[in-house]
């Protein structure tokens, strides 16, 4: 990440200085902020693969990961509007939420604070004991993982090259917008990972008779699904639809509290439930 940031860092100094041929987006090199959004994308990077990484482990945690990536790609957008950015002359007033970042920044506090109150909720692992059935679980999802990461390699290459030549195409040309890295990448990632999802959902069936997961599992994919569907959008309705699977997650995580209270308080054969996990 400082390797990247010092060598935009140096192409900003280039490009200032009028010694390069060609003519560079302004959306990367317009403002001397936009330095920024380089080291961002690279932790970004860094924050996919250990969601990859906490895959077989924990469904929660990998949830969890999931936010901590969108509240990320906020705090990176914010740079990315900078190029934009409103300055008042003093004739006029210019208000923080008519700024275009606004959004961006409402959206980064409103998901860390979500976390905050999930991983407070989120319960410590605990010692299982060990089955058969739940190693092979354990082992099935462990290659899922393995298959997601070779897809996350994939896609990461294909997006780095469409962007590569949308910058040739931009410098050739001199005219037109650059494709949004979010809609290139995360955009395909995430449809990757609701199928990924699904698959392990439906084979932890076999293996979890618990309907506080099963219900926490489910409510866990469509908060995957609304995350997706908000890198389509933009400003309100992206944050909107952040937050929502953010306090979708962080209620089921709430409601999987209770029934497990309940397993304890009453035992299984009153509620229902299995105690396994």
């Amino acid at each position: 990440a400082l390797g990247l940031f010092f060598l935009h860092l140096l192409l900003f100094g280039i490009h200032e200085a009028g010694w390069l041929p060609f003519p560079m987006p302004e959306s990367l090199f317009g403002h001397p902020l936009h330095v920024l959004y380089t080291p961002f994308s690279a932790i970004l990077v860094a924050e996919v693969y250990l969601l990859v990484y906490h895959l077989p482990s924990s469904f929660a945690r990998s949830m969890g990961k999931q936010l901590e990536i969108v509240s990320l790609i906020e705090i990176r957008s914010v740079f990315k509007d900078l190029s934009v950015l409103q300055e008042s002359d003093g004739s006029s007033l210019i208000w923080p939420w008519q700024d275009p970042f606004f959004p961006h920044i409402v959206g980064a506090v409103l998901l860390g604070a979500s976390l905050v109150a999930f991983y407070r909720i989120l319960p410590r692992r605990m010692a299982r004991i060990e089955d058969h059935e739940l190693a092979r679980f354990i082992r099935f999802k462990r290659h899922v993982a393995a298959l997601l990461g070779v897809a996350l390699a994939l896609i990461a290459i294909w997006s780095f090259g469409q962007w590569c030549l949308d910058i040739l195409h931009h410098a050739q040309e001199g005219t037109g917008t650059l494709l949004d890295p979010n809609a290139i990448f995360y955009h395909d990632f995430f449809t990757v990972l609701i199928f990924v999802d699904v698959i392990l959902l439906v084979t932890s069936l076999r293996y979890l008779s618990n309907y506080g997961l099963i219900l926490r599992n489910s409510g866990f994919v469509v908060a995957t699904i609304i995350l997706r569907l908000s890198f389509g959008m933009e400003g309100w309705g992206a944050v909107a639809h952040e937050v929502l699977a953010a306090l979708l997650a962080l209620s089921l995580l709430l409601l999987q509290a209770g029934l497990q209270w309940g397993d304890r308080r009453f035992g299984p054969e009153d509620t229902g439930f299995s105690a396994s996990e």
